[in-house]
């Protein structure tokens, strides 16, 4: 069992920690209105459907003819599948590997730009919109010697993604190394150096300006 049956999302909705996956099933509405049949209101489950790869040029209509199959007014998130666009009528099985099914007039950025325009026009439609199958190629993180998330920096490692630090050593109104933390004193001691200093570039007259 989960920690936890749920997480918060940034807009405030809870998702589930453990989800139904049914995308090869022909029989999904009839699950849902069996569902609905049952008595189980609608606001109690949490319905998650992707913007396929051929619908990437037309996501609006293809956020309608999800809400028609599933027989639902509303979804609680929509993630587009980002692998890349494929033509119309292609499979996405017939385009791994074979870049000419790859649709290189549009842009997946555009189809995100799609998505935030849905979710902000349609709140009553769309709830929340993620992403598919996106790798980043840098993950800015707070990563210092007080917070070293060592299992992000492993996992991001694992992917292949960079993880940058931001303020590794503090900032002007958040100092993170202080005279107060004795292992920081001890590497002082040893290695020379100050946890604090003022770096001076030319035609400057104060350490403030």
């Amino acid at each position: 069992m989960p920690a936890s049956k749920f997480v918060k999302l940034n807009t405030g909705a809870e998702m589930p920690t453990l989800g139904l996956g049914t995308w090869k099933s022909k029989v999904v509405r009839r699950w849902v209105l069996g569902i609905a049949a049952s008595g189980v209101k609608r606001e109690s489950i949490f319905l998650t459907t992707k913007l396929d790869n051929p619908d990437h040029k037309e996501a609006p209509e293809a956020l309608e003819r999800s809400l028609k199959a599933l027989g639902t007014s509303y979804l609680d998130l929509c993630t587009p599948v980002v692998c890349y666009v494929i033509f119309k009528g292609e499979r996405l099985t017939d385009g791994v590997g074979n870049p000419p099914l790859a649709d290189k007039s549009h842009d997946w950025i555009d189809t995100w730009k799609d998505m935030e325009r849905l979710y902000k026009t349609h709140p009553d439609k769309i709830r929340a919109i993620g992403v598919s199958n996106l790798i980043p190629a840098v993950n800015q993180i707070e990563l210092h010697p007080s917070c070293p998330q060592e299992d992000i920096v492993e996992l991001c490692a694992a992917k292949g993604i960079v993880v940058t630090a931001y303020s590794p050593l503090g900032s002007d109104n958040s100092p993170l190394l202080t005279n107060e933390d004795q292992e920081l004193q001890a590497i002082d001691k040893t290695h020379h150096f100050r946890l604090h200093g003022s770096l001076g570039f030319p035609d400057c007259k104060d350490a403030d300006e």
